[in-house]
């Protein structure tokens, strides 16, 4: 979720930075500016995936109390 939240939002700026500058198309300017942001995102959006990931397994296993009165965990997980 935090990897495919991080992408769509650097989709979705792209898509508005081509209707913005669409120079000299709009899908020139889409695909130019949707690599650029590849170059840096995609690996940002790993990154966060995996930490995500990591501490989520953390808070489940010192921290279960707490997620549950959240509701942030499935009724077979509690």
């Amino acid at each position: 979720a935090a990897f495919l939240g991080d992408l769509l939002t650097y989709v979705a700026t792209s898509f508005q930075l081509a209707l913005a500058f669409p120079a000299p198309n709009f899908g020139a300017a889409l695909t130019a500016f949707l690599t650029i942001f590849a170059v840096t995102q995609i690996p940002l959006a790993i990154g966060e995936g995996i930490l995500t990931v990591i501490i989520w397994d953390r808070l489940k296993a010192y921290k279960p109390k707490l997620l549950d009165k959240l509701g942030a965990l499935a009724p077979n997980e509690a």
